[in-house]
């Protein structure tokens, strides 16, 4: 997942030119290639950079709209307007980091409205009628004379202007942007909601039967009990191994009850306030405005590619519960023969072990964190011809996250951070978040900066870190955005890796998902963490096996994400008075399994609020990604001539082109679906 920057100010996100008349010393307005200081941001230095910001945009749009039209056609309009958005970007993208990480709660929180501050001010760029005349000016006096990546970043912005008000008159546009003022604050709220939601649950020892003794051993309190944390890596641990049946419901409902119930009323407000942003852009709802700049262009594409996958796997679907059911009932007859949702992990687990004699816990053993980092950046610098060096004394925002820098030719390119563990108040899910963009400024390049922010088992004084299977896909994924977000580049820098189609920005990231289901990558890293032993082929033999164990079951559940979040944006009208839970429950039933009764996922389904009118895009990328690297299959998935050519004509082309031609290019063939397919099990 790439963590969102704003409503727009994510579309265009680098600049041109240095920035001028901002307050020297700021750490959040220094724009170099040293390391950022985090450690000296304050409550007066977010607020400063903020008014400072505004200050100075408010200043450049009057310059640039204060051209004179004779000039217009020339690079100075462009660049300028590239600086403009730029400067804003990059303000908000570190707040959303300080306001997603940071452990001191008047910090956050002062980048929390800051952000929302920013957000509404970048906004309202896009209703400035006199900005949009002079980028439409500037078209029009360019004609012909641009570079085939300058004309498509020009024609996206006057798209970007059209799309989001600059067809209505000025009372109406004065409308929009207050509609928009609310979206902006709602979409904070739900995020803030949820990384302060806090919560815990007491178990007795025989309520953890099953659980690992290593693992429960940091939740043991002096009268005995246990205290968990309700946190992703707990919630793992307690779904996959508890054998107590009331256990695990437990611990479901109180995972999938978190922000629970304020951000239902979130959501709600969310989905009521796209819906007349919509309208009164004279779309027929927020799924057709949301898609209209997508590769998939219109709802009826999206519902058709849902509806098709869901008629493939449901007879898989079918076939799988069938199976947890029967292993259910032979394990636990005194139990209803139903599979529910806090079922799954756990059976899934136990038909792995006796129909396939394969112990995930075992598998875990060979996937240390510290290993498994150093074996996965083993596996990119290989690919992609790249060096990955730890960065020493480097301020950050908290004591365990590591700062690295990436080079390639011998040349510094971009620094990232490792944010990997839980804690209060953190961003709660997994994701990648921009912190500063690639840019070009007086012939010097600014290399860019971002972060993965995670919630991985941390380890203790008995145990290192240990990664389930599904863990390694996760990290390799993250990491897949990070490199994308490290390699591309464009000579207009607001074309970065992010601005490519939100339905295609997944596929860089899934594609390299499968590196960690291939024995010539995984012997690079996958070593027992007493031992050192290499993953034994025999253990590596059943992994490969159960690779389509469950499958059906995961996908389903990925097309009814992808369905409910277009059915909430795209079917408002609808369901419009309906409880938004129930629209959910409705749409269960293709999972084949009950709904879990009292339970409220949506309220920590950050993709509702991120990803609005999107989600389906995780699917539509994956077809991508699975005929990229079928490409690998054919010429060696560790071919480094065939990871430079990948490189070079997606990674970092960034959005200087459209993704259907870098697909191209690189498959030197139409895309087709048949890998993907594949990867489903589905002939």
């Amino acid at each position: 997942m790439i963590k969102r920057i704003s409503l727009l100010t994510f579309i265009f996100c680098c600049i041109t030119a240095y920035s001028q008349q901002l307050p020297a010393g700021n750490p959040l307005l220094v724009h170099s290639n040293l390391p950022i200081a985090f450690n000296q941001v304050t409550v007066p230095s977010i607020v400063q950079a903020v008014d400072a910001v505004i200050k100075v945009s408010d200043a450049r749009i009057e310059k640039i709209t204060s051209v004179p039209a004779a000039s217009k056609g020339g690079a100075t309009t462009l660049m300028a307007f590239d600086e403009l958005i730029y400067e804003i970007g990059d303000l908000s993208a570190k707040l959303q980091l300080i306001s997603s990480t940071f452990t001191d709660d008047s910090t956050r929180n002062t980048a929390n409205e800051a952000a929302e501050k920013l957000s509404v001010y970048s906004n309202s760029l896009y209703l400035n009628e006199a900005l949009y005349n002079t980028m439409k000016q500037y078209a029009s006096a360019s004609k012909g004379k641009l570079k085939p990546n300058h004309e498509k970043f020009l024609n996206e912005v006057i798209v970007t202007f059209e799309k989001n008000g600059m067809k209505l008159n000025a009372a109406e546009r004065k409308d929009l942007q207050a509609l928009n003022e609310k979206l902006i604050a709602y979409s904070i709220q739900f995020d803030k909601n949820l990384a302060e939601s806090k919560d815990s649950v007491e178990f007795s020892e025989s309520e953890l039967t099953g659980v690992p003794a290593i693992t429960k051993a940091p939740w043991k309190r002096s009268n005995g009990k246990y205290m968990v944390v309700v946190n992703g890596p707990n919630y793992t641990e307690v779904m996959s191994n508890a054998e107590s049946d009331a256990t695990r419901h437990t611990m479901f409902l109180r995972y999938n009850n978190r922000a629970y119930p304020k951000n239902i009323q979130v959501l709600d407000s969310l989905f009521w306030y796209r819906r007349q942003f919509a309208e009164k852009l004279g779309f027929s709802s927020y799924a057709e405005y949301a898609v209209v700049d997508k590769m998939a262009k219109t709802p009826e594409t999206v519902w058709q590619f849902e509806y098709d996958l869901q008629a493939k796997l449901t007879p898989h679907v079918t076939t799988e519960m069938n199976e947890l059911r029967q292993l259910k009932h032979s394990l636990h007859p005194e139990l209803p023969d139903s599979v529910f949702e806090w079922d799954l992990s756990y059976y899934r687990k136990k038909f792995l072990d006796t129909k396939y004699q394969l112990n995930t816990d075992e598998v875990k053993e060979y996937f240390e964190m510290n290993n498994t980092l150093a074996g996965m950046f083993t596996v990119y610098e290989k690919l992609f011809d790249i060096d990955i060096r730890e960065a020493a004394n480097v301020p950050v925002w908290y004591n365990k996250v590591k700062a690295y820098e990436l080079y390639k030719d011998g040349k510094k390119i971009g620094n990232f951070y490792l944010d990997l563990f839980p804690r209060a108040n953190k961003y709660t899910h997994f994701a990648c978040f921009p912190i500063s963009q690639y840019r070009v400024a007086n012939g010097k390049e600014v290399v860019p900066v971002s972060a993965l922010i995670c919630n991985f088992p941390e380890g203790n004084a008995q145990q290192p870190s240990l990664l389930y299977h599904t863990d390694v896909v996760t990290l390799f994924h993250e990491f897949g955005h990070l490199v994308h977000s490290m390699l591309g580049r464009s000579d207009i820098a607001s074309q970065g890796p992010f601005s490519v189609k939100g339905d295609f920005v997944e596929a860089p990231s899934q594609f390299l998902e499968n590196w960690v289901w291939e024995y010539e990558s995984l012997q690079l890293f996958a070593k027992h963490y007493k031992t050192g032993k290499v993953l034994p082929q025999s253990l590596f033999a059943k992994m490969k096996e159960t690779r389509l164990v469950g499958v059906a079951t995961n996908y389903i559940r990925q097309v009814y994400l992808g369905m409910l979040d277009f059915t909430y944006e795209d079917k408002y009208d609808s369901i419009k008075g309906t409880d938004l839970v129930q629209v959910s429950k409705d749409l269960n039933s293709m999972r084949q399994m009950p709904f879990v009764e009292g339970s409220h996922f949506i309220a920590g389904f950050t993709h509702l609020n991120g990803y609005a009118a999107n989600y389906y895009g995780y699917l539509w990328s994956k077809v991508f990604a699975e005929d990229m690297f079928s490409v690998f299959k054919k010429n060696g998935v560790m071919d480094t001539k065939t990871g430079i050519s990948y490189r070079k004509n997606i990674l970092e082309k960034a959005a200087t082109m459209e993704e259907i031609d870098m697909l191209r290019n690189f498959l030197q063939r139409e895309p087709n679906s048949n890998a993907f397919l594949e990867s489903l099990g589905i002939k």
